[in-house]
């Protein structure tokens, strides 16, 4: 019986809400429009957003035989082998994020040249970020106050555009804030299944957001590239070195054998014979050497083109129609939402207390 009574109780709480709520349902409605209304201003001052994608599907080593036959069991279930392996390749995709976000990479693409859609600006990145953005006109509002006591005060410092170095590991402050940004407009998604590489460049100009995921895309792959074919470069490097040395001997050789037998044409003394089988061996030697070496350079060659990773471009960059951001429809259900919500707790709020108080 009390649990009929409780049951009721609720009921009788729910009708009497719907009834509150429907009783306030001008103001309701008028609240919803005016964050309609809302959304719709907010909506149209923030600047739109283009993004483009690249797809990239990357090789990469899993070390030993039995770590490749299990590598497929284990990414179903979420693990990767390939960092476990002790294989040659230590640097495996989930690192790749970690790669475009370093300082030395984003300040590559800081100081690359871009052009806009329409042809009217043509600057480096770190230009473009610092003096071409637009922003929603509150934060100009806010910003241009500041701005103008700066310039009373005189403390404010316009600072030179030059090219960014990361290897003097010295950046200015608003340098350093640049790249973070920079940063932010990149994101870089490993999936983890099949190591597929999902690069998204926004940005506010959508020919600058294709040109950009193209340079970072070629940037890493061309980074990838060179950390695994790095002693295999070493190793062909040094070849060449003994490959150089070793035809140098071989000529000296060749040239001392070929002056002392027109030197000593039909000349039958012995000592004039051994002088000419020994240098004659000795060139015998030096091309043996100088052959042997040469094989080695083609093998060196070989390794390096081996061990340079081949990364497979599904998806180019292209130059987005669609602006990504902001999403207007997705915006103004939100406000209007907000606004139904937020009037509607008030009136409940407000009646609850109103019956504690009676």
């Amino acid at each position: 019986m009390e649990e009929q009574n409780t049951k009721n109780h609720r009921e009788i709480d729910i009708v009497g809400l719907l009834l509150l709520l429907w009783g306030k349902r001008k103001r309701i409605i008028i609240n919803c429009f005016i964050g309609g209304v809302l959304a719709i201003i907010v909506a149209f001052s923030i600047p739109k957003q283009y993004t483009s994608t690249v797809v990239m599907a990357p090789e990469f080593s899993t070390g030993s035989s039995m770590s490749g036959g299990l590598g497929a069991l284990a990414s179903m279930a979420g693990f990767d082998l390939g960092s476990l392996s002790g294989g040659e390749d230590a640097l495996y995709p989930e690192l790749y994020p970690q790669i475009v976000s370093s300082t030395p990479f984003l300040c590559d693409i800081m100081n690359m040249q871009v052009e806009t859609k329409d042809g009217s600006l043509k600057t480096s990145m770190y230009d473009y970020l610092v003096n071409h953005q637009r922003d929603p006109w509150w934060i100009k509002m806010i910003v241009a106050p500041i701005k103008w006591i700066k310039r009373l005060v005189g403390s404010e410092k316009k600072e030179d555009i030059v090219p960014l170095d990361a290897t003097e590991m010295s950046l200015t402050r608003r340098q350093f804030l640049t790249l973070k940004s920079l940063d932010e407009l990149i994101s870089v998604n490993v999936d983890k299944g099949n190591f597929v590489i999902t690069l998204d460049v926004t940005m506010q100009d959508p020919k600058i957001a294709s040109y950009v995921a193209t340079v970072v895309s070629e940037n890493l792959q061309e980074y990838i590239g060179k950390y695994r074919s790095a002693k295999a470069r070493k190793d062909l490097a040094y070849t060449e070195k003994l490959y150089t040395e070793a035809q140098e001997k071989y000529y000296k050789a060749q040239q001392a054998y070929a002056t002392y037998a027109d030197q000593h044409q039909g000349v039958v003394k012995m000592q004039y014979q051994i002088e000419q089988d020994r240098l004659s061996n000795e060139q015998d030697l030096a091309f043996n050497v100088y052959n042997q070496i040469a094989q080695q350079l083609e093998m060196a060659r070989a390794k390096v083109a081996e061990s340079t990773p081949v990364c497979v471009v599904m998806q180019p960059a292209v130059v987005p129609v669609k602006a990504s951001s902001p999403k207007k429809m997705m915006m103004g259900l939100l406000y209007v939402f907000l606004a139904f919500f937020g009037t509607a707790a008030w009136y409940i709020v407000k009646d609850r207390m109103i019956d504690r108080n009676k």
